[in-house]
């Protein structure tokens, strides 16, 4: 089938991680044979020769280039509140990426439109398919859902997007509920987790011995590994509450937080003022195809995600699953998408939220215990690959955008 995908982030260079999970989608829509056309924002930083397996075409809606930046997890503080200047550049995307999709969808004659987060992409999505008669699907992913709960101004195109909507695909079953309680006809909602790369993310021993070596870490250290961007959602401030307990049972450990955001001055600030700063390595940005290192380079990894003071909370944590892929043990929050995947003590442990002596003893557990991270991490990796590779996952994507084919046939 052809499918016309409209969204607000994807990758806009090898190793750009934002929007690598939609990117990954679509590569295996089109290996499974489907003709798939991604419309994205223009960015200055986009190289379009990086990949070749999908048609990718940026959407201009502002000049200079330099004014481009929507998306890309650059249009909320701390995700908790939007930038100024996401109104105007939302606006300017909508008006010039429902043009640019009326006249693909015209020419290429889709089977199906598919959105890519309810907005903007679900409200460009539905003007497009009211305008041209294809079916439009929404796939929903968090921050989506809840600036149309939180943001009144949004509210009315989050439900002019649901009414037109076929289907509506949620990576939760938290998600699926949310998204009901905004006006989604719950017999037109599936929950479908993200799939993750089992082959580029797996036990590698080799890529562990290099990168600790990279990083000045012995290779009997017990290394923690946290990844994520610098954001209130994640709830890395209570990791880190969690490391002086963790420290007095294992003075060796050392805390490995990947990513950068706008919490990067207040997280190291806590740090200091706890007394653990030499035993936490902040390591900035790390790109995508990096990434599988440091997971394989992870004693453990801690996903402490939490409901923010805004009301914002993960979707489906992608570092979730790529590091369940990678064989990892896992201490995770028991919220939103996490228990869709992991079950306590079967493949993962998990803990209240915001708890740090929750998470403080877990970690400890599974230090004390290799063999029992050992068993955590291969049942782990062994759900990705009964029920979470992409080829799973994308042709549970197909049976829903078939299905809306076939009503609108």
């Amino acid at each position: 089938m052809k499918i016309a995908v409209i969204t607000s982030s994807y990758p806009r260079y090898k190793g750009d991680g934002v929007g690598s999970f939609i990117h990954s989608l679509a590569r295996t829509l089109t290996q499974l044979e489907h003709k798939v056309t991604v419309l994205a924002p223009h960015d200055p930083a986009a190289v379009q020769e990086w990949q070749s397996e999908v048609d990718v075409r940026r959407v201009r809606f502002i000049w200079p280039d330099s004014w481009s930046v929507l998306g890309h997890a650059r249009s909320l503080s701390g995700d908790v509140s939007l930038k100024w200047h996401a109104y105007p550049l939302v606006i300017l995307f909508s008006f010039f990426a429902i043009l640019r999709l009326w006249r693909e969808v015209r020419r290429q004659q889709p089977d199906v439109i598919y959105a890519q987060w309810l907005l903007p992409a679900g409200l460009i999505g539905a003007v497009a398919s009211r305008l041209t008669g294809v079916p439009l699907v929404i796939s929903v992913h968090g921050s989506d859902v809840f600036v149309a709960e939180r943001r009144r101004i949004a509210r009315p195109a989050a439900r002019f997007a649901l009414r037109n909507c076929c289907h509506l695909i949620a990576c939760s079953r938290d998600l699926a509920r949310r998204a009901v309680n905004l006006g989604m006809r719950s017999d037109r909602v599936t929950t479908i987790p993200y799939g993750v790369d089992v082959e580029r993310y797996k036990p590698e021993d080799e890529l562990a011995r290099t990168l600790r070596a990279a990083l000045q870490l012995s290779e009997e250290q017990h290394v923690i590994m946290a990844m994520g961007r610098l954001v209130y959602k994640k709830g890395f401030s209570y990791l880190l509450e969690a490391m002086p307990g963790v420290l007095a049972q294992f003075p060796d450990a050392v805390l490995l937080i990947a990513g950068q955001g706008d919490l990067r001055t207040e997280l190291e600030l806590l740090a200091d003022s706890l007394g653990i700063r030499q035993q936490v390595v902040f390591a900035g940005h790390v790109a995508w195809d990096q990434t599988s290192s440091y997971l394989a380079a992870a004693d453990l990894l801690v996903l402490p995600s939490i409901l923010d003071q805004a009301g914002n909370i993960d979707g489906l944590p992608n570092v979730l699953l790529e590091s369940m892929a990678s064989g990892r043990a896992i201490v995770a929050s028991k919220v939103a998408g996490v228990p869709d995947v992991i079950t306590d003590g079967e493949n993962g442990l998990l803990v209240p939220e915001k708890d740090a002596e929750a998470l403080a003893a877990a970690i400890c557990t599974l230090l004390r215990d290799p063999s029992l991270r050992q068993r955590l991490g291969e049942a782990a990796r062994a759900t990705t690959l009964d029920h979470l590779s992409w080829t799973h996952v994308a042709k549970q994507v197909v049976a829903v955008l078939r299905s809306c084919e076939q009503i609108n046939s």
